[in-house]
């Protein structure tokens, strides 16, 4: 008898990491369901590559804390009916929450109650992101308290890097119940890989790609480039993605007088991400250094490194982890300076970057989505044998 998943992310179904997850269920022989956001002329119910998708009717909203807010209750409660409806209807043995909120997981209860598994996987360390976001400290606190529960609540949780599963034993989870899942793309959604070496000498192309938020680093790639203009004549910045972030963005890019070689796509369709991709001679990622970043990884990066394109990005201790100087060109956080140095640095160098390009894949043999997805299975057959929480 086949046994049925559902997957439930306040997201679109185009996001990467929630296709990656569905679909190797699905692989393994799981029914599989998605309860999503809504996307703009596609059904709200409808069978994307053997995964079925129940496309809730919301969409993400810009706002400040009372907009997150409005956007997460109202996601929770039409959530938490869709799948009660459908575990009524045709139960589910498993069902996985991907945060963020960590908050979403209780959506699961009447489900749970009757007799559903619940994997957590836990994507971002809320209180410290909290803590960067908002001044009150009641915030991270009121946040903590919901990560703690969470955190009990499920049978098995996943999480995205050692450092992260450290932070939450340290919090009082128990160890055991916590599996480290790296958050490698399934390269099966990146169409295949390209050469690094550029086609159009003139040109040196550099991506950024990814939500646009000001702790992501946006405003250090803008500045860099006016640093590097004069060096790199051929420079051209491609900035791609959407976040609270992109006025202010947008009006760096202005006073500097960049605009001539620093480009700002918008929200770009994956198929476009990928031919921005295949053109890029550099991907940079350039996160700030905080408490939250220290403890997570970005997407973009292991998308770089399967596009094979050269990283450059922000010293931060859960990259150092994984990667080493001789694969990933580092600079310092929040530092222009140290960025446009980094970039240079690869421009006068192709050799180096195509170096550290090769150890990078090496190195990403083991986190890559085929090792992964073995973690991410384990932990389900363990939870379906009851061997967890």
């Amino acid at each position: 008898m086949v046994q049925r998943v559902c997957i439930i992310r306040q997201r679109a179904y185009y996001e990467l990491p929630v296709r990656r997850e569905a679909e190797t269920l699905r692989d393994a022989g799981f029914e599989v369901d998605v309860i999503c956001l809504g996307e703009t002329g596609h059904s709200r119910v409808e069978v994307d590559n053997g995964v079925r998708l129940h496309r809730l009717p919301l969409q993400r909203r810009k706002g400040g804390v009372l907009g997150y807010l409005a956007d997460y209750l109202s996601f929770f409660v039409l959530a938490a009916v869709k799948v009660t409806r459908l575990h009524l209807t045709h139960p589910y043995r498993v069902i996985q929450v991907n945060t963020m909120p960590d908050s979403l997981v209780f959506a699961t209860l009447i489900p749970r109650l009757l007799g559903a598994r619940v994997v957590l996987f836990m994507k971002e360390p809320t209180p410290e992101l909290g803590a960067s976001l908002y001044r009150s400290p009641l915030a991270p606190f009121l946040l903590r308290i919901v990560e703690r529960l969470a955190l009990r609540y499920a049978h098995l949780v996943f999480t995205v890097t050692k450092q992260l599963k450290d932070t939450y034993v340290a919090r009082g989870a128990r160890s055991g119940k916590i599996h480290v899942v790296l958050n490698g793309p399934d390269p099966r959604h990146l169409l295949g890989q390209h050469d690094a070496v550029p086609s159009d000498a003139s040109r040196y192309t550099v991506i950024c790609h990814g939500s646009v938020e000001e702790r992501y680093g946006h405003d250090t790639i803008v500045k860099a480039a006016k640093l590097v203009k004069d060096e790199i004549p051929g420079i051209r910045v491609r900035i791609t993605g959407d976040g609270s972030y992109v006025g202010e963005m947008l009006e760096l890019i202005d006073r500097l007088g960049v605009g001539e070689y620093v480009d700002y796509l918008g929200w770009v369709d994956m198929p476009t991400l990928v031919e921005e991709l295949r053109q890029a001679d550099v991907g940079v990622v350039a996160q700030k250094s905080s408490p939250y970043s220290n403890l997570v990884h970005t997407n973009k990066m292991y998308e770089y490194i399967v596009m094979g394109i050269p990283v450059v990005l922000t010293r931060l201790a859960s990259v150092q982890e994984y990667f080493g100087d001789d694969a990933v060109r580092y600079f310092e956080p929040d530092d222009p300076s140290s960025l446009a140095e980094a970039i240079l640095d690869l421009h006068r160098s192709p050799e180096k970057g195509r170096a550290l390009l090769e150890n990078a894949r090496k190195m990403y043999e083991a986190y890559s989505w085929e090792a992964q997805s073995q973690v991410f299975l384990d932990g389900y057959r363990r939870v379906l044998d009851r061997g967890a929480g």
